[in-house]
């Protein structure tokens, strides 16, 4: 077999050269002490924990932080707000009750008053225009509503003829809701007496 090497060229005496360099490394290594070796090995495999431990604590957190959206506050209703604030019922005006069949003036005053005062004169008599002055001054002090009625015309002597009946002018009418006539005085008549016919009858009440 040697014979065969030396005859290809090749040098036997490499071979022992390889294998002294194997033996040294190994009788190198195996005077290291066990000890070192084993703290060596325990160190790498603690620096290696370590890393894995801060990489999966920091990975952990930055993926929580990310997988977690922040919802938005939404305001919240507070029952006491809502119970504080109450709609108040709008004031109503109580609807006014009139008779039918009332003159249209007259009922348009008993809707403003509680109480009108109605003055029945002709417009082409002498005098009638003082008493109805009169007239209105005591009904305006006394808080009545006033009406003023020209007999004399044909219109407004057959829409007041048949709430007054036949009577002539000048003649005063105290009228109270709902339309009735409360008090009559024919002629002309003192403001202070007209102010207190009409307060009689409700006027400001």
């Amino acid at each position: 077999m040697i014979a065969h090497i030396a005859h290809l060229g090749i040098k036997g005496g490499d071979v022992h050269a390889d294998s002294d360099r194997v033996n040294t490394i190994a009788a190198t290594t195996s005077r290291v002490p066990r000890p070192v070796v084993i703290a060596v090995v325990a160190l790498a495999a603690a620096f290696v924990a370590l890393m894995v431990v801060r990489v999966g604590v920091l990975g952990g957190s930055s993926d929580s932080t990310s997988a977690t959206p922040v919802a938005p506050s939404t305001p919240s209703t507070s029952s006491a707000g809502t119970a504080g604030t109450v709609n108040k019922p709008a004031a109503t005006t109580p609807k006014v009750v009139l008779l039918p069949n009332l003159p249209p003036t007259v009922a348009h005053a008993l809707r403003y008053s509680k109480v009108a005062v109605v003055q029945l004169y002709v417009g082409q008599a002498q005098g009638d225009r003082a008493v109805v002055t009169e007239v209105r001054k005591g009904a305006r002090s006394a808080g009545a509503g006033f009406v003023a009625i020209n007999v004399g015309n044909d219109k407004q002597a057959k829409d007041i003829g048949p709430f007054a009946g036949a009577v002539s002018a000048p003649t005063m009418l105290v009228v109270r809701r709902p339309g009735k006539i409360v008090a009559q005085f024919a002629g002309p008549v003192e403001s202070a007496v007209v102010a207190q016919a009409a307060h009689n009858a409700g006027a400001r009440r």
